[in-house]
């Protein structure tokens, strides 16, 4: 926590926290998980609500005790009224926070080092989200997400526990030019499992459904497949992210 910190009134955390739905530059935060995550990767938290502020602190003691003096000191407690204002479904735990979103560009991710992974038009926001886990989890470089979903939506913050601020992410229309390898997953190349992939690749994943662009497919220096027993026909996006990138380790 920055010196010097005040802790807002419930009304000013309300409207920073309705604020974020609509203001690009800030994240929302829902369930400790996710606010533990951001903490401990450095994200700027501006505000912490709760309709428990003891049951959070409890359960924040229990299982991520390095964030409990942070979220105790930022925490203000609504009551049921100004919760249900701010969470009209339940949450997992009783949190919800907003974060500065931090300022990444293409160049930066593509710079740098170890495997990157480059999502192709994914449509599931929670798919997204959990791919994003993987990539945090397995050590990515950073993860761009070509078309319009966007990786800082609630949802897929939730779904990848928040660890977009573990690992660099950016949005953006199309792939530019590198000099990195690019490595296509598809179902017609040299299985993943024969050779390790390049350490500075950039990974293309296409969706479920569509796979890869087929411009964007033919961008790649080389395909690699995952081997599926017959009549399997394809593996959830956050699956295949992550036999990809734990397959030589």
């Amino acid at each position: 926590m920055s010196e010097g910190y005040a802790r807002p009134s419930p009304a000013e955390v309300a409207d920073r926290v309705l604020a974020a739905r609509r203001d690009h530059d800030l994240v929302r935060l829902e369930g400790a998980h996710a606010l533990k995550h951001a903490l401990r990767f450095g994200a700027d938290i501006e505000v912490v609500a709760t309709d428990d502020l003891d049951g959070l602190l409890a359960l924040l003691r229990a299982l991520a005790p390095d964030v409990l003096e942070t979220v105790a000191a930022r925490a203000v407690e609504l009551d049921q009224a100004g919760w249900r204002r701010l969470v009209p479904r339940p949450l997992p735990s009783p949190a919800v926070a907003v974060a500065r979103r931090p300022t990444v560009g293409i160049e930066a991710v593509l710079a740098t080092g170890g495997r990157c992974l480059v999502l192709d038009r994914p449509r599931h926001l929670g798919n997204l989200g959990a791919a994003i886990r993987v990539a945090a989890a397995a050590g990515a470089g950073g993860v761009v997400v070509l078309g319009t979903a966007d990786p800082w939506h609630p949802t897929a913050v939730r779904a990848a526990a928040g660890l977009q601020f573990a690992v660099p992410t950016v949005r953006v229309d199309e792939l530019p030019a590198t000099t990195r390898p690019i490595v296509a997953l598809h179902p017609v190349g040299t299985p993943l499992h024969e050779q390790p992939l390049p350490l500075d690749a950039l990974l293309l994943v296409g969706t479920e459904r569509g796979g890869l662009d087929p411009r964007l497919r033919g961008r790649a220096d080389e395909h690699r497949s995952i081997e599926m027993r017959a009549g399997v026909s394809s593996l959830n996006l956050a699956t295949a992210v992550a036999v990809a990138l734990y397959a030589d380790r």
